[in-house]
C-alpha cells in the first residue's frame, strides 16, 4: 500500500492533475490525468528539491529512440541519501505512453520544471528484467542493470499493430522501490531517474543539426608577458583537465562521424601556443626574418616542387613573440628551435596536437580576439573593438585553419545594443531564450544574421532537475531534434495567400510576436562544458538517427531561410542586471597597448613586441574575466610597468646650467642606452616662452652605449629659463627619462646700447667743439713774437 506521507506528496506533486493508482495490462501504473496534446505536465513554482531517499542515475541507455528492436538495457547507479539502511531495492523502467508526447520545444522546456515526485509514466513490472540491490547503507552507491524488450514499448504505443503513434518525445526512466527502517515497502517510488525517449515515424525527412563546443577561458599574464599560473594550466591542458576533455569530446564526435563546430577565442589558442613554446618572457631582440613560404627562385622541374611530400604531423606551433620565435642562440640562425620540455609546455604541445586533429574534423568559428564584451567595448572604446576584430590567431594559422568569424555572448545573450553594434556580415549567436517567440533557427534582424541556439537542449533531461550527463544531454538533443523533424501541424501553417513577412517594415509596432513553427528548423546546440566529459563516447553512442543529420554550423544553417524580425521581437532586458567590463579596465588595456607601441618604435629590428603585448592586453576585455577585473587590471598594470622600466633604461643627462654669451648658442647633452638592444630615439625640450631649442633628428644608439648630442638654443631675453629635456621615440612620444637645466643669456639691453651710443656721440661732439675753440683761439692770438 502507499504510505500516508508519500501519498500526500503524490497528490500534490502535479499541479492541476489528479494522481491515482490503476493497473496496466503489462505494468503497474499511477497514471496522471491526460494532458493537453503537445504539452508537458504543469507544476507549481517554486519547485521543491528532490527529497527522495534514493537518488537514481542513468549512466547508459542502449536504445536512444523508438521504434527500435531487441532489448533496451539501462545501466546506472543508486545512492542512499538518507540516514537509514535500505534493503531489497528493485528498479523498474517506466514509460509515459499514456500521456500525450511532447511535440514542440516549449513542452520539453516545461518538462524540466515538473516536480520530482510527479507521476509522468507507467511502471513496467511484468516485462524484462528489473534491477535489484539487496542492501544499501547510508551514503553508499550501488550499480544496477534493467532490461526491457522494445516490443513492450512498441505495444504500448500501438505501433506493433501497425497503428500510427503520435510522434514526439515520451517520458522514460527508472523507478526505485525499496524499504527503509521507518518506511515499509509500498508502490510509491523511493527514487527515480527521468529522461526523454523520442519516437519519430520511419521515412521522416532528417532535420539538420549542429553541435557547438566553446573553447574560451580567462587568461592572465605575468609582468614579463608569460602566462600566469603554469601549474593550473598544466592541469587544464592535461588528460582529465577541462580544456583537454573538451578535445576528448571532439575526438569521440569524430569517431562517431558527428562533426563538431568549435567556438574558439583566438587569444586562448595563442596563449596555449605560448606555453607550448616554453612560456618565456617577452623578447626585445630583433625579430628574425621568416623564410618565404612561396619561394620563386631557382625553379626546377622536380615534381616534388609541385606537391608537398608526405610528412609527419606538424609539431605544435610556436606563437609569434615567444622566445623560440624571436631569438636564437646565434643571430641569423635558421635552425628550428627545439621544443620546450617543461610540464606546461609538454601539456600544451599535446593539447595542440589533439586540437589540430579535431579542428580538421569539424568547423572552427572564431570570436573577436580576446572574446571581448562587444557591446560595452563598442560603447566605451570602439577603437579596441576594431583592434580585436583585426587580430588573428597565429596558432590557427600554423595549423592551417582559416576560421569563420562569429559573435557570441555568454549564454547566448543578445539585446538591442549588441545587435546594433555587431558588424553586418558576421553571424551572431542568440539563445532562443532571448526571442519573444522562439521557433526560427536563423533570423535576420536589420542587416544582421542571427543563428538561434537551443537553450533547452543544453540543460539535459529532467533527472529530476537538470540532468547534465552524457545520457541526459544526448536524449534531450534527440528530443529537440525529434520535435523539429515532425511534420508541421496544418493548423499552424501560414496560408499560401499570406506568405511570411520578408521585410522589417511589415513588423513595425507588433502587438504580439508572430509564432514560427520549429518544424523543419535546424537544431543548433551550444553544448555545456560542466559535465563528465570522460563519458563523451556514451553521449555520441546512438546519437546518429535517420531523422537527424549532424553537420558543421555552416552546413546546417546555410540553406535555411531567415525569419525577418525586429528589435521588438527580442526579449526586453532593460531590467536585467548584466555585469560589464569597467571603464578602468578599458583604460588599463589602452595604456598597455600605447606603451607597447612606444617601445616598438624605439627598438631597432624588433617587429613583434607591440603585437604580442596587444594580444595579451585584449584578453583583459574578455567576457570570461568580468568577475575578476581587479585581478585583470593588476596584471595589466604590472605589464605596463615592465615596459616602462625598459623605456626608462634610455636616459638623457646634461649640466645643471648653461650661460649663453649672446642670444644663441649650443650646449651638450648625453644620451645613454642601458638596454641590450639598439634603439632609435630623439630629444625634446620643454621651456617657458622666450627660448627655443632646435629639434633633433632621431638617432640610433647601439646596445649598452652612450653618445653626446649638441643642441642649439636661441633666446630672446636675458632672464633664466628652466628647461626640461626628455627622451622621445621617433614620433615625439616621451619615454619617461628626463633631465633639467637652467639657461641664461648675458645679453646687453638695447637701451644700454642706446645710452652708450648717445654718450659716445656726445663725447665726440664735445671733443670736436673743444678742438674748434682751441683753433679759433689760436688764430685770434696771432703768431708769437720772435
Amino acid at each position: 500500500m502507499v504510505g500516508p506521507r508519500r501519498f500526500l506528496h503524490a497528490l500534490v506533486g502535479l499541479s492541476g492533475l489528479t494522481v491515482g493508482l490503476a493497473l496496466h495490462p503489462v505494468a503497474f501504473a499511477a497514471p496522471a490525468q491526460p494532458l493537453l496534446p503537445g504539452s508537458a505536465p504543469a507544476t507549481a513554482v517554486p519547485l521543491e528539491p528532490d527529497t527522495a531517499p534514493l537518488r537514481v542515475r542513468i549512466a547508459t541507455l542502449s536504445k536512444t529512440s523508438l521504434p527500435a528492436s531487441g532489448t533496451l538495457r539501462i545501466r546506472g547507479s543508486v545512492t542512499n541519501t538518507s540516514d537509514e539502511t535500505w534493503t531489497t531495492i528493485k528498479l523498474y523502467p517506466f514509460f509515459g505512453d499514456s500521456l500525450a508526447p511532447m511535440s514542440d520545444p516549449a513542452a520539453l522546456d516545461a518538462a524540466m520544471d515538473v516536480a520530482f515526485d510527479a507521476q509522468v509514466g507507467e511502471r513496467l513490472v511484468n516485462v524484462g528484467s528489473p534491477g535489484l540491490i539487496e542492501v544499501l547503507e547510508p551514503g553508499e552507491t550501488a550499480s544496477y542493470v534493467v532490461t526491457v524488450p522494445t516490443d513492450a514499448l512498441d505495444d504500448a504505443l500501438g505501433v506493433a499493430n501497425g497503428d500510427p503513434a503520435d510522434g514526439g518525445a515520451y517520458w522514460f526512466g527508472v523507478h526505485a522501490l525499496g524499504q527503509g527502517g521507518s518506511l515499509p515497502r509500498d508502490n510509491a517510488a523511493d527514487g527515480r531517474a527521468r529522461t526523454f525517449l523520442p519516437y519519430v515515424p520511419r521515412r521522416t525527412d532528417p532535420v539538420p543539426a549542429s553541435l557547438m563546443v566553446p573553447l574560451t577561458h580567462a587568461v592572465l599574464f605575468d609582468d614579463d608577458g608569460s602566462v600566469s599560473d603554469e601549474e593550473r594550466w598544466t592541469q587544464r591542458l592535461s588528460p582529465g583537465g577541462r580544456l583537454r576533455d573538451l578535445l576528448t569530446l571532439g575526438q569521440a564526435g569524430a569517431a562517431a562521424d558527428v562533426p563538431i563546430t568549435w567556438l574558439v577565442d583566438p587569444a586562448l589558442l595563442d596563449a596555449i601556443g605560448l606555453m607550448a613554446a616554453g612560456n618565456g618572457p617577452r623578447s626585445l631582440d630583433a625579430t628574425p626574418a621568416r623564410p618565404s613560404e612561396n619561394p620563386t627562385e631557382n625553379p626546377t622541374d622536380d615534381p616534388s616542387t609541385d606537391a608537398p611530400e608526405p610528412s609527419e604531423p606538424p609539431e605544435p606551433p610556436v606563437p609569434s613573440g615567444s622566445p623560440s620565435s624571436e631569438s636564437t642562440d646565434e643571430p641569423g640562425s635558421t635552425d628550428q628551435t627545439p621544443l620546450a620540455d617543461s610540464e606546461v609546455a609538454l601539456a600544451a604541445q599535446g593539447w595542440l596536437e589533439a586540437a589540430g586533429d579535431v579542428f580538421a574534423a569539424g568547423q572552427v568559428v572564431a570570436l573577436p580576439y580576446g572574446n571581448p564584451d562587444v557591446a560595452t567595448t563598442e560603447r566605451e572604446a570602439p577603437g579596441l573593438l576594431d583592434l580585436a576584430l583585426a587580430q588573428s590567431s597565429s596558432v590557427l594559422g600554423d595549423l592551417g585553419i582559416d576560421p569563420d568569424p562569429i559573435f557570441a555572448a555568454p549564454g547566448g545573450y543578445v539585446d538591442a545594443e549588441l545587435a546594433e553594434v555587431t558588424p553586418q556580415g558576421t553571424p551572431l549567436l542568440i539563445s532562443d531564450r532571448f526571442l519573444r517567440s522562439p521557433g526560427p533557427s536563423v533570423v535576420r534582424l536589420g542587416g544582421d544574421r542571427l543563428i538561434v541556439t537551443s537553450a533547452g537542449a543544453a540543460e539535459g533531461s529532467p533527472g529530476p532537475g537538470r540532468s547534465v550527463t552524457a545520457v541526459g544531454l544526448r536524449q534531450r538533443v534527440l528530443a529537440e531534434a525529434a520535435v523539429r523533424a515532425l511534420p508541421e501541424d496544418p493548423s499552424t501553417t501560414p496560408s499560401p495567400s499570406s506568405p511570411p513577412s520578408t521585410s522589417d517594415s511589415d513588423l513595425a509596432d507588433p502587438t504580439e510576436p508572430t509564432p514560427v513553427s520549429a518544424s523543419g528548423q535546424p537544431l543548433v546546440v551550444l553544448l555545456p562544458t560542466a559535465w563528465d566529459l570522460s563519458t563523451a563516447e556514451e553521449f555520441f553512442d546512438g546519437l546518429d538517427r535517420s531523422w537527424v543529420s549532424f553537420g558543421p554550423l555552416g552546413t546546417a544553417t546555410a540553406t535555411t531561410p531567415a525569419a525577418v524580425l525586429g528589435v521588438d521581437d527580442l526579449v526586453d532586458t532593460t531590467d536585467t542586471l548584466r555585469r560589464e567590463v569597467d571603464v578602468e579596465t578599458f583604460e588599463a588595456v589602452q595604456d598597455l597597448i600605447d606603451t607597447a607601441d612606444t617601445l616598438q618604435r624605439v627598438l631597432v629590428g624588433n617587429t613583434g613586441i607591440a603585437a604580442r603585448v596587444t594580444e595579451q592586453a585584449l584578453s583583459g576585455l574578455s567576457y570570461s574575466i568580468r568577475r575578476q577585473q581587479r585581478v585583470a587590471r593588476g596584471s595589466l598594470a604590472l605589464s605596463s610597468q615592465w615596459l616602462e622600466e625598459r623605456l626608462g633604461s634610455i636616459q638623457v643627462t646634461t649640466s645643471s646650467g648653461v650661460t649663453l654669451s649672446g642670444d644663441s648658442g649650443t650646449f651638450v647633452v648625453t644620451l645613454s642606452n642601458d638596454l641590450d638592444q639598439p634603439v632609435l630615439v630623439s630629444i625634446a625640450a620643454e621651456s617657458d616662452s622666450g627660448l627655443t631649442i632646435d629639434p633633433v633628428e632621431p638617432l640610433e644608439l647601439a646596445a649598452q652605449s652612450r653618445t653626446s648630442v649638441l643642441l642649439t638654443v636661441t633666446t630672446e631675453t636675458s632672464r633664466v629659463h628652466n628647461v626640461v629635456l626628455m627622451v622621445t621615440d621617433s614620433a615625439g612620444q616621451p619615454l619617461g627619462a628626463t633631465d633639467q637645466l637652467a639657461i641664461r643669456s648675458v645679453l646687453v639691453s638695447n637701451v644700454i646700447w642706446l645710452i652708450i651710443g648717445v654718450g659716445v656721440g656726445t663725447l665726440f661732439i664735445a671733443i670736436g667743439l673743444r678742438l674748434r675753440r682751441r683753433i679759433v683761439a689760436a688764430r685770434r692770438a696771432g703768431p708769437d713774437p720772435a
